[in-house]
C-alpha cells in the first residue's frame, strides 16, 4: 500500500521546502556575503559576515577571468593602516537604489575580498580598516566599487557610481575619474571607448572611440589605471575596453558609469 499525502499535508512540505532554500547572493543588507567564495572557517581572517559587511581572504577558485573591472574612483586618499579611523566612502547616485560596494585584492595571489549592500537614498559608508591593516594592504593594492541596478531604456544595467574615499582629510571632487581594470593573461595593447547614452540605452556621441592607451606593457595580475575625463554633462555614460591578448585573440569589457557632475 503506497501513502500518499493529503492536499493540506502536501502543501505544508511545499511550504517548508521553499523555507529551506539557501537565500539568493547578497539577498539583504543584513547578509551581503557572496555565497561563491570559499573560505577556510577556521581562519580568523577568512571571507564571512562582520557587521554590516562580509570581508576576509579567501581561496582562489578555478578559472581565470581574462578582464576585470577592479576600481572606479572620483578620489582616493592614500590611507594609514595604524590610524585608528575608518574608511569613508562617499558617493552620488541616480535614483533612489540600494548601492552595492565591493573591494578587491590586487596584489598577485592576495584573494580578498568585501562586499557590503547600503540602503536606498545613502551617500555614504564607514568601513575600519582592522583588517586591511592585519592583511597588510595598502591603498594601491586594493581596488574599490559601487554600483546600482537601474534601468536604461528598456533593460536593467549595472551602473558604476565614482567613490570619493578619504580617512584623514576632508573629502575632494576631481573631474577626472580612475577606471582600474585588473587582467589576468598579459596584454598587447588596450582601447577605450567612451560615449554619452540616450533614454533608450544605446550609446550617442562617441568622446572616444577605439583610443590606444599606448601604455606599452601589460603585465597579467597588475593593475591598469585608465583616466577618465572630458565628461561635460551630468547623467549615464557607456564605456567600452577591448584587448588584444599577447598570445594572440581578443576580448573587450562594456559597462555604464554615472557623473553626477561638480
Amino acid at each position: 500500500m503506497i501513502c500518499r499525502p493529503t492536499p493540506s499535508l502536501l502543501f505544508l512540505l511545499v511550504c517548508l521546502a521553499v523555507l529551506l532554500l539557501p537565500s539568493p547572493k547578497g539577498s539583504s543588507a543584513s547578509d551581503p556575503c557572496d555565497l561563491h567564495l570559499i573560505q577556510p572557517e577556521t581562519n580568523p581572517l577568512g571571507y564571512r559576515l562582520r557587521g554590516d559587511r562580509c570581508e576576509g581572504v579567501y581561496v582562489k577558485q578555478v578559472g581565470n577571468t581574462i578582464l576585470v573591472l577592479a576600481s572606479f574612483t572620483e578620489s582616493f586618499e592614500d590611507y594609514d593602516l595604524h590610524a585608528d579611523k575608518a574608511l569613508v566612502l562617499q558617493w552620488n547616485a541616480p535614483g533612489n537604489e540600494e548601492v552595492r560596494l565591493r573591494a578587491f585584492g590586487l596584489r598577485r595571489r592576495l584573494y580578498y575580498r568585501m562586499d557590503t549592500l547600503r540602503p536606498p537614498h545613502s551617500q555614504s559608508f564607514g568601513w575600519p580598516v582592522s583588517l586591511l591593516a592585519a592583511l597588510e594592504i595598502p591603498q594601491h593594492d586594493l581596488g574599490i566599487l559601487g554600483w546600482i541596478q537601474y534601468r536604461i531604456g528598456k533593460t536593467d544595467h549595472d551602473v558604476y557610481v565614482p567613490l570619493r574615499i578619504t580617512q584623514i582629510k576632508d573629502e575632494k571632487r576631481s573631474p577626472i575619474y580612475t577606471v582600474t581594470l585588473l587582467p589576468g593573461v598579459e596584454l598587447s595593447e588596450v582601447y577605450l571607448s567612451l560615449a554619452t547614452v540616450g533614454k533608450d540605452g544605446i550609446p550617442e556621441t562617441f568622446l572616444r572611440d577605439g583610443e590606444a592607451l599606448a601604455y606599452n606593457y601589460y603585465p597579467a595580475d597588475r593593475r591598469i589605471d585608465i583616466p577618465i575625463s572630458g565628461l561635460n554633462k551630468p547623467g549615464l555614460y557607456y564605456v567600452e575596453i577591448g584587448a588584444t591578448l599577447k598570445t594572440g585573440g581578443s576580448t573587450n569589457l562594456e559597462f555604464w558609469l554615472y557623473h553626477p557632475g561638480s
